[in-house]
Order: C-alpha cells, then structure tokens, then sequence
C-alpha cells in the first residue's frame, strides 16, 4: 500500500513520538518548519508535540493520540517525526493500526522512529520512510543540505521509482551544540568521502527493511518483528556509538533468529563517531557474521545519524549490483 505523492501546497504534520527536542530546542523546530515551507508546503504542528514530560515529549497515550490525529486528519498528507529518541515503543499498546490502514500517508523519520515505520509497514502494508526528521535534517544551517533534501524530495513527491542512488562526495558528524546556538553561527565542517565500501560481491533484489540497529532491538519477540524473507536489510548506528562488538552480537543474535538466512542483502550506514580501527573492526565483524551467506553487502553509506542521508522507502523493492557498483531502488515508493 502506497500513499499518494506529496505535492506542492500540501499540508505536513509534524509529530513527537518519543523524545521532547522540540520542547528543549524551539530554534531547531522553527527552522524546521521554515525549511518544509521554503519546500512548498504547509505546517501542521500536532497537540502534544512541543511539550516534554521527563526524557519523552508527553504521555504515550497523547503520544499516539499525535500520530492518529495526523492519519485522520484529510488535509494532512505526510507526518515527519521532529527527532528520535529511545521510548516510540511505549506507543505500541495505543496504536491504532486500522485507523491508519484506512488512511495511508507518508510517515517519515529515523532513529527510534524507525520502529514505528516498521511496524506501521508490518501491520497495514503501507510503506513508510527512513529519512530526515525535522529537528536534525531539515534544521541545518543556513538551509537543509542539498543530498538530503533532493532524495527525500525525489522518494515523496515523485510516483516513480527513485533509480539509481549515487554517493554523496562529502559525509560530516560535527555536533554544534544546539543548547549554546552554535548551530546558528556556521554550516557543519564537510569531509570529503571516499565513496561506499562494497565489501561482499555479489547481485541482489529485495524489499527494503531496516533501521537503527539498537532501536529495532525494541521489535524483537513482539508482534511487529517483520518478515525477513526475501529482505534486503539495512541499518545503521546511533551517535551513542555502539562498539564493533556490540555490533557483533546483534549481528549474531541475527543469525540465531535465522533472519541473515533469509535475506538477499545488507546495507549499512556510515557509523557516527568510529576511529579508522573501528571501522576497519566492523568490517571485520560484518565479513566474519556473513562468511556463511552469499548475499552482497554495502557499507559506509549515506543514511543514519551522520549526514547528508537519502531517503529509503521500506517496503519498496531495491537491486544491488556490486560488479558494477550500483545501488538502486526499482520500485516508486508513493503513487
């Protein structure tokens, strides 16, 4: 089940579904909002989405009430979660997931929101998407990067497969403190990329599943752990860096569970904050884990918690081509 493409003069919700930012940093939500209005679109802020309650935004039950009201509500055609956190599972019990069936719109996001993208996608068949949330991405200064921006753009509002994506040729994991207003004094420092690390050779076609490793944690032994059969899976790591070795035992909790049987393929993000060795450790950890499987695997990419990012529409059918180096999404993931 697709949405329809978002479009010039569209109203977009904006949601909170786990921690309070736009409570604690109302400069990076106004720029947010500033940035989808600059894009051509209306702003809907939902009810309990500016507040904080302890470390989330508002009860869970005001928390889904948000998401509800936003699928229900005719003149909203997308919701972005305005940041992650750790706590959308609290949301689970509450949500209505027919109400939604019967309203299929885009739902954007990434980190902790992740989770709700899959299940959401889990249990209505609706595809969702991996991608900038509105305190982080769309908050940049002095305007959203341009990666960023045209992916997304090219995944919401186009009714045709997004093709073939390309490398962005610079990456950055700079943190200007939000809490001083550095972030409104300069742009983040940009490092040049040396391109994507195509690690395990091999051709493959699949769906699109994934997320934040740690937060899809969160969906194991619960009803909206998804089906991985015929899966390309792709994740990646939250600025709370979890080591190589931590990698290295989700990754074997995987392979217990039999999910790296039944994917096709495997996608990862460029890690936030890893030393050289730390890289070179997980590349060790993701060859060491797979050396039973045959399916090709991509890393350093450019979607997670480093930016810029491009969108990935989960649900949506994509091919890798390791030989030829090229990564592509084959199926439109609105209509």
């Amino acid at each position: 089940m697709k949405a329809r493409r978002l479009q010039v003069g569209d109203t977009v919700g904006i949601v909170s579904p786990s921690w309070g930012g736009a409570a604690i940093f109302p400069h990076r939500l106004e720029r947010g909002i500033r940035q989808l209005e600059a894009l051509g679109f209306k702003v809907k802020i939902a009810e309990h989405a500016r507040n904080q309650r302890g470390f989330v935004s508002d009860t869970a039950e005001n928390r889904a009430h948000d998401i509800h009201q936003m699928f229900a509500d005719p003149d909203v055609k997308a919701i972005f979660s305005a940041i992650g956190g750790d706590h959308s599972c609290h949301l689970f019990p509450y949500l209505d997931f027919d109400l939604i069936r019967a309203n299929p719109k885009i739902f954007v996001g990434y980190s902790d929101t992740h989770i709700l993208s899959v299940a959401i996608w889990q249990q209505t068949g609706l595809v969702t998407f991996a991608g900038p949330a509105v305190l982080t991405d769309l908050a940049e200064f002095p305007s959203m990067f341009e990666y960023t921006r045209d992916y997304m753009v090219r995944a919401l509002t186009q009714a045709e497969p997004m093709g073939v994506i390309q490398p962005s040729p610079w990456w950055t994991e700079e943190f200007l403190d939000w809490s001083a207003k550095q972030d409104l004094e300069r742009p983040r420092v940009q490092q040049p990329s040396n391109g994507w690390v195509w690690l395990k050779g091999g051709k493959a076609e699949g769906v699109l599943i994934g997320g934040c490793l740690e937060s899809l944690q969160h969906l194991r032994g619960t009803r909206f752990w998804p089906d991985w059969e015929d899966a390309i899976f792709f994740f990646e790591t939250s600025e709370v860096k979890p080591t190589p070795a931590t990698v290295d035992g989700i990754l074997m909790d995987y392979d217990n569970m039999g999910v790296l049987e039944k994917i096709k393929g495997l996608l990862v993000g460029r890690p936030m904050y890893y030393t050289d060795a730390e890289k070179q450790r997980l590349r060790e950890v993701l060859l060491e884990r797979t050396r039973r499987y045959n399916f090709p695997i991509i890393m350093n990419m450019d979607f997670g918690h480093t930016a810029p990012q491009f969108t990935l529409p989960i649900g949506c059918r994509a091919r890798i081509d390791t030989e030829h180096q090229r990564f592509e999404i084959i199926e439109s993931a609105v209509q």
